[in-house]
């Protein structure tokens, strides 16, 4: 059964929703996003208590997304806040005058139910199997300790970049004495922590705008060809190297940095340092980012309920990912799977002849999988529309080098020659990766050749490889003479980079 879930993140610094649809066949889709910059938790001070004016801004925000629920007809709603009204000492009259103006009844978590969502966002959808998750929000912070995908240990702190810049930082100019005391303080609090001992080495995956604020900066110092944050990963120098830039630059001239958030530049600070201590205690090498948090937490354990039973997490977060795609983009899904045997099958009996290893057989695999998504746009140039979709759909489980290398693969599946430009994504790739490409899309070019009718016609293949020629052998309870002559086509492109004759039987 069709349904549509909207779920409300309500956060000190912002509130945000997300409104998914989960389709008959267990796919799912965003449909709408929203966010509000209210500063709930400002002015909250020492008696924790929440002001007029920012409650104010929070229920006419709230009211937007009632009407935007309206408008979508959800059917189910998830509403959470965290920690400016889990701390707020006039939180019951707050959520009290929510419901009467807005109809909206909140469920206040727990710091460590916080940090459990953050996880659940941030698991199921990055491929990752230990990591330190640090979720920097406006009133709270918190860490993740995972291994072997499981959360081993989370904690939430009272702090997050609102109530840090209030406690410790001018708006205007940031002196180095209120920097080392802030600093000191966040390094206090965490090595109380025991167990980020057993996290030294390990990489720290950022959730929230502080820590996007960082991939920002650098993407746009480095001009980055891709849009998405979501798996962008930065070293912990290139890290330090954005941090230190905002921290130099005064208020005024902190707006403008490319990268900051003009609403989020007098708290950025506040932010970056909780960051920056976790990455320096646990001698961390990288930091990854993570576009998906809370929400999409609460949005996983509910699928997962409905749809995945009897698991806690997602068992495979990239094919998870692809097949969602594949459903999304109405693909002929039993082709794919019968062109992706066949390349495999290809691939794994001329090791010899190709040389590469399993990561570029997991790529090709991938490719195969997508290559007809562009069909979704139109069939005429549907490989060009599939470079397109498969750099801009949410793959997860892809690094940003692996996603160009699958757009490339599906790109030149039905001409190898095709004249795509690899030099906007040098950063990325190299001309030594875009000879990988091209004998990947060789593969695939004939597997898919070899299913033309897409009707599993050629049921298997076997080559055979010599000095001078490939011989595949292909077999069939038909006669698969259309699917022969397609592959045959490819016998220039064959020679030109393996230098071997192809021969298909």
């Amino acid at each position: 059964m069709e349904k549509k879930f909207a779920i409300i993140d309500l956060g000190s610094n912002s509130v945000r929703m997300i409104i998914m649809k989960i389709f008959n066949d267990n796919s799912y889709k965003m449909l709408d996003e929203v966010k509000e910059m209210v500063r709930l938790s400002e002015g909250m001070g020492s008696d924790l208590t929440l002001k007029f004016t920012p409650m104010k801004r929070t229920i006419n925000a709230l009211k937007l997304f009632k009407k935007l629920i309206e408008v979508h007809q959800v059917e189910e709603i998830f509403l959470v806040a965290t920690a400016a009204v889990r701390n707020a000492t006039n939180q019951n009259e707050f959520l009290i005058q929510v419901k009467e103006e807005t109809g909206f009844e909140f469920e206040v978590i727990e710091g460590v139910k916080e940090a459990y969502y953050a996880y659940l966002g941030v698991i199921n959808t990055i491929d990752i199997d230990r990591c330190v998750i640090i979720d920097v929000g406006g009133a709270s912070t918190e860490l993740v300790l995972v291994e072997d995908r499981k959360i081993k240990e989370s904690i939430s702190f009272p702090f997050g970049a609102v109530i840090l810049t209030e406690r410790f930082i001018e708006k205007n100019e940031i002196s180095s004495q209120k920097l080392k005391q802030l600093e000191t303080y966040i390094r206090k609090q965490f090595l109380k922590v025991g167990w980020l001992k057993k996290a030294v080495g390990l990489p720290v995956v950022g959730l929230g705008g502080t820590a996007r604020t960082l991939a920002k900066i650098d993407k746009n110092k480095i001009k980055f060809p891709l849009v998405s944050l979501h798996n962008y990963q930065i070293s912990y120098e290139e890290m330090l190297s954005a941090y230190q830039k905002v921290v130099a630059t005064k208020y005024p001239q902190r707006k403008n940095i490319p990268g900051v958030n003009k609403d989020r530049a007098d708290i950025i600070v506040g932010g970056l340092i909780p960051i920056k201590c976790l990455c320096q205690i646990i001698k961390t090498d990288r930091l990854i980012i993570s576009g998906n948090g809370l929400r999409e937490g609460v949005f996983f354990e509910n699928y997962i309920k409905e749809c995945v039973p009897n698991n806690k997490l997602l068992e495979d977060v990239l094919y998870h990912s692809v097949n969602n795609a594949l459903k999304n983009y109405d693909v002929n899904i039993k082709h794919s799977y019968h062109v992706r045997k066949l390349a495999l099958s290809i691939f794994d009996q001329t090791t010899n002849l190709h040389g590469l290893g399993m990561e570029d057989r997991k790529l090709l695999s991938v490719a195969a999988l997508l290559h007809d998504i562009g069909n979704y746009v139109d069939y005429y140039n549907h490989h060009k529309h599939g470079f397109y979709l498969v750099l801009n759909s949410r793959l997860n489980g892809l690094r940003n080098r692996e996603l160009v290398i699958c757009a490339f693969i599906v790109s030149m599946h039905r001409e190898v020659d095709f004249k795509r430009d690899w030099r906007p994504y040098q950063m990325l790739i190299n001309k030594k990766d875009f000879e990988t490409i091209k004998k990947l899309s060789l593969f695939l070019n004939i597997a898919e050749k070899l299913d033309r009718s897409e009707y599993g016609t050629v049921e298997d293949i076997v080559c055979e490889v010599d000095e001078d020629n490939v011989k595949m052998i292909v077999y069939s309870s038909t006669t698969p003479e259309l699917e022969i002559t397609a592959a045959l086509k490819t016998q220039k492109d064959f020679k030109k980079i393996y230098n071997k004759k192809l021969k298909i039987v």
